[in-house]
């Protein structure tokens, strides 16, 4: 090879070499360039990722303030309506309001619903599991129900599988908000005939089990071609034969993604005309493999009617000591128990049942179980502990809510002598008081004993059932006695007004367990004198409040109040209407002497506008206060209640139009 063509072969040998170089260098930079560009964009991901949290996070903080700003005015809108519907006589001024009380229960119900829908979407709703019991399960859904039932003539079945274990581990709150919606989309689409609640279940292995629960009705069911969109969110089916039903078309959506939140599925069955089954079965564990018993037998027991009474036995020597923290259920136990001539003494708590026992020696003792500081299993050992103590052997029986088997050997072997149920069936009572009083201080009355009753008070049962109130539950836990009964009326309106107090405190305390302790004992006397749905709403906050959910309860608290004062203002109503206001003592309440001029009236409607405008809390209270100290016409007392009802409603915009309007007049 020649000089000339070795170095063109080398130069060209170095050309390829060089080229191949640069195109790896190329590639190396295409790399790194790419590299850079996907980082950025990984950054710009991970910013819109932030982004979307933050907008979500937005929004459900949104939502939330959304729910308590819109609830406030709600409730004063449906308040101030409640007044126009009692108090006017135009049947044309009442139609309308009465638009506008449905409109408002569905606006509430849409906004509850919203908000749980919208908690599932974003995946901020939780499922908490926490032991439950089954007779209080089923006690407090069907109740949810009983007023609406009545109204429509319906009939409840009850077919539930004596077998079920009594005490369960799950989701009870979100369980009872899905049978409650079942039931009562049951009961609003059934024009005749019944609603029928099964309950049964199927054993998974030791530790667990299949619930299963359906709700059948005879209402109108449901079209094949609409059984694919039941569950679609805002949808209400047929929509002219349900135009008079209110509702937002989610709460079979939230039912079905609860449902499978809790491992389950709800499937349907309808014939349209005949009625319709809805069903689910969710995976449950269990705490008591003891059986529930026969609770229809319980819960046919508990409707039946009342029978007169008429006491079992007297026994004037006998002493027993009564220990409940909640006074209202002191006073009807001492009632229930006054035509027995015994000596009856009180306390409201462990700690003053151990002082009474230190001054004093009893023959029996009824206690409490659920009360706040010492509860009743804690009290009764300090009882048998105490030095000193004439009645530390005597027998000690519980009140509790607590009705399912199993649920009297628990107490047994706490050391009670027994137990009974509450609310307390008056029957039940004297017969544990005969079996355990000694002998020879009880004398059994014969029939020939029983003389004529003046128990013959009158009750206006048709204006009680408007009002919420299920008058013969509550007769039936005052012994069937209606002046006993209508004195738990009065005491109960005066219930309202300081749990009410209560409850504000500790939600301005954030302490949620003393909220929890107050709604628990409030549930308990709605219950007592049968205002069963005013019960629910206090169970529902009670659940929240011992869950800790402090957010709920602040939510939900203002739906409470405005039940306890629309039930403060009915029970006010009535009571005037049916002149049970003669019973209350002299001296009871304010005096209204002092009249006041219109100048006067004026000057200081002025002043309270004033701390109004102020926002002066305090102030304003004392205001209304000293004025419905002097005695006030009737219009006068009228504006004084409507200003101080948008005052509770924080609504002080409104308080001032009130009192503006009362100036110009």
């Amino acid at each position: 090879m020649s000089d000339k063509t070795s170095k063109a072969a080398s130069e060209k040998k170095t050309d390829s070499k060089g080229g191949f170089t640069s195109k790896l260098e190329k590639q190396a930079v295409s790399l790194l360039l790419a590299k850079d560009e996907l980082e950025k964009k990984n950054v710009e991901l991970e910013h819109a990722i932030e982004d979307a949290r933050k907008a979500n996070r937005a929004k459900d903080l949104f939502l939330s303030n959304m729910s308590h700003e819109i609830r406030t005015p709600i409730n004063t809108i449906l308040g101030m309506n409640e007044l126009i519907l009692r108090e006017s006589q135009d049947e044309t001024i009442r139609g309308y309001a009465l638009d506008i009380k449905q409109a408002g229960e569905i606006l509430v119900s849409l906004i509850s619903d919203i908000l749980d829908f919208s908690k599932i979407q974003s995946g901020r709703m939780e499922i908490i599991e926490a032991p439950y019991d089954i007779s209080s399960f089923l006690n407090d859904i069907i109740n949810s129900i009983s007023i609406p039932l009545r109204k429509k003539k319906l009939r409840l079945t009850l077919d539930i599988a004596n077998d079920v274990p009594y005490k369960l581990s799950g989701d009870e709150i979100h369980l009872r908000q899905v049978v409650g919606n079942l039931l009562s989309n049951a009961v609003k689409y059934t024009k005749a005939g019944m609603v029928t609640l099964h309950l049964s279940w199927k054993k998974i292995d030791k530790e667990n089990i299949t619930l299963e629960i359906a709700v059948e009705d005879t209402g109108k069911g449901v079209k094949k071609k609409d059984m694919q969109k039941i569950f679609e969110t805002f949808t209400r089916l047929d929509m002219e034969a349900s135009s008079t039903e209110t509702g937002t078309g989610l709460g079979l959506a939230v039912s079905n993604r609860l449902v499978e939140m809790m491992g389950g599925k709800i499937s349907v069955q309808s014939e349209y005309g005949k009625g319709s089954i809805f069903s689910f079965a969710i995976p449950q564990k269990v705490v008591d493999d003891k059986p529930l018993g026969d609770f229809k037998k319980q819960y046919d027991r508990s409707v039946s009617s009342s029978i007169a009474y008429r006491e079992k036995f007297i026994a004037p020597l006998g002493k027993i000591l009564v220990v409940d923290d909640n006074a209202m259920n002191l006073a009807v136990a001492q009632d229930l128990l006054r035509k027995t001539k015994l000596q009856i003494d009180v306390a409201s708590s462990g700690e003053e049942c151990l002082e009474m026992l230190r001054r004093k020696e009893y023959h029996l003792i009824c206690m409490d179980h659920m009360m706040p500081g010492m509860d009743g299993v804690e009290a009764l050992h300090a009882i048998r502990a105490l030095e000193g103590n004439p009645s530390r052997d005597i027998p000690v029986i519980a009140l509790t809510a607590n009705a399912v088997v199993g649920a009297k050997q628990f107490y047994l072997d706490a050391g009670f002598e027994d137990y009974l149920t509450k609310p307390i069936e008056p029957e039940k009572l004297e017969d544990m008081l005969i079996k355990y009083l000694p002998k020879e201080l009880v004398y059994i009355t014969k029939e020939s004993d029983a003389q004529t009753s003046n128990d013959d008070g009158e009750l206006d049962i048709e204006s009680l059932t408007d009002m919420g109130i299920n008058a013969s539950n509550g007769l039936k836990y005052m012994g069937g006695s209606r002046v006993l009964y209508k004195k738990i009326l009065q005491d109960f309106r005066e219930v309202l007004v300081e749990k009410e107090e209560q409850l504000k405190s500790m939600l301005n305390k954030e302490d949620v367990s003393g909220y929890a302790i107050i709604v628990h004992a409030l549930k308990g006397n709605a219950r007592n004198i049968g205002a069963d749905e005013l019960a629910e709403e206090a169970f529902e906050l009670e659940k929240k409040s011992k869950a800790g959910s402090l957010e709920e309860v602040e939510v939900q608290s203002p739906i409470l109040f405005n039940m306890m004062r629309t039930m403060r203002e009915n029970l006010d109503r009535y009571i005037k209407q049916n002149g049970l206001e003669s019973d209350k003592k002299e001296g009871d309440g304010p005096k209204d002497e002092t009249v006041l001029l219109d100048s006067e009236w004026r000057e200081k409607l002025k002043i309270l506008n004033q701390y109004l405008d102020d926002f002066e809390t305090d102030s304003i209270a004392e205001s209304i206060a000293e004025l419905k100290s002097y005695k006030l016409t009737d219009s006068q007392r009228k504006m004084l209640r409507m200003c101080e009802k948008a005052v509770n409603d924080f609504a002080y915009d409104v308080a001032m139009e009130i009192v503006a309007a009362e100036l110009q007049s």
